[in-house]
């Protein structure tokens, strides 16, 4: 589902009143001063930050600036949505004309069906269906200990483990959902929501989000909105998801860690224990060594062993192989998600 799009629409309009920020030099002189956006509210108080753009004389704006979850703005939930990027944008377009106030003229509804406006920032993310939470936390765990990408290993902070945090370009988080809509600050499922059944789906899904940056969609091609079609999201996904690199590390046997050969049961043994086999090993002899045990028993002794709950995680490489949580039925029979996940689906 798209879970956020930051898009810069081309819409002609008398500036939003909301104020502007100015910073000063150490003389008290005006450096430059940028204008503040303007939070409009969507579904079960949910909400999506605007702010006016550029000049198109005699005292219009020239466009309007959107950042936030189309998503959650119109469903007042992200549990689960649409992947069609351009109704979302359209009905948000709409909603905030509404509220604001602002003409929306048969022009700028045709801008936004056909896609003809920038975006600098997507996130995608599905849900993974595991059989309880407590495999959903044994799965980040897992995540946590046997998985980096080309940023390196995750970090973990208040629950969600992230790749590439800071990157300019992309980055990857995972969490569970069902922890996030209890206990989250700004993602606790609104009261309204609680009495439906979507807790009860969310309780054992395992989130994984991908955030796609403006330097990273540009040289993609993908900084147009027309480019997000539906049928493209989930590949577009699944490219980043599976540069991931994983491990299962399941822990040897006794049986078969006799059948190492002894050098290479030695490399295991130490690393087990969680020595640092870099200062113990030559450099050939490390890579020589990881090459074999990562091909044969698919253990990676580049990542180290979580000494508090060593090998006691949920293989994720499994989670992975299968599809992520199907959109259930009720979610449209209660009107819970956007019309358009129907024709996404």
């Amino acid at each position: 589902m798209i879970d956020w799009t930051t898009a810069k629409i081309p819409w002609v309009h008398p500036p939003i009143k909301a104020g502007k920020r100015v910073e000063l030099s150490p003389e008290g002189a005006i450096e430059s001063t940028f204008v503040k956006r303007t939070t409009v509210r969507g579904s079960f108080e949910s909400s999506i930050q605007v702010r006016s753009d550029g000049s198109a004389g005699d005292g219009m704006a020239s466009h309007i600036l959107i950042d936030g979850n189309p998503s959650k703005f119109l469903q007042g939930h992200n549990v689960f949505g649409s992947d069609a990027l351009i109704p979302l944008m359209r009905d948000t377009v709409l909603q905030i004309a509404e509220r604001l106030e602002l003409q929306a003229c048969s022009n700028l509804i045709k801008t936004v069906e056909e896609g003809a406006y920038d975006l600098s920032r997507v996130d995608i993310n599905y849900s993974w269906e595991l059989p309880s939470r407590s495999d959903v936390d044994a799965a980040l765990r897992s995540l946590e200990y046997q998985s980096k990408t080309r940023h390196g290993r995750p970090s973990m902070r208040s629950g969600t483990l992230y790749w590439g945090q800071h990157s300019s370009r992309w980055a990857l988080k995972a969490y569970s959902k069902g922890n996030e809509i209890e206990a989250s600050k700004g993602h606790k499922l609104p009261l309204a929501l609680q009495e439906t059944p979507i807790p009860v789906w969310a309780d054992n899904k395992l989130r994984l989000e991908l955030v796609l940056r403006s330097k990273e969609l540009r040289e993609r091609n993908l900084h147009r909105a027309c480019t997000w079609l539906p049928e493209r999201v989930n590949a577009i996904y699944r490219e980043y998801i599976e540069r991931l690199d994983m491990s299962q590390q399941i822990k040897l046997s006794e049986q078969k860690l006799l059948t190492l050969p002894p050098k290479l049961r030695s490399t295991y043994v130490l690393w087990s224990e969680g020595h640092d086999l870099r200062s113990t090993l030559s450099k050939n002899t490390y890579y020589v060594h990881r090459r074999q045990l990562l091909h044969d028993y698919d253990i990676d002794i580049n990542l180290p062993v979580d000494r508090n709950n060593a090998f006691n995680v949920v293989p994720f490489v499994k989670v992975l192989e299968a599809k992520p949580a199907e959109l259930p039925p009720w979610a449209f029979q209660k009107s819970l998600v956007h019309e358009s996940a129907r024709r996404s689906a």
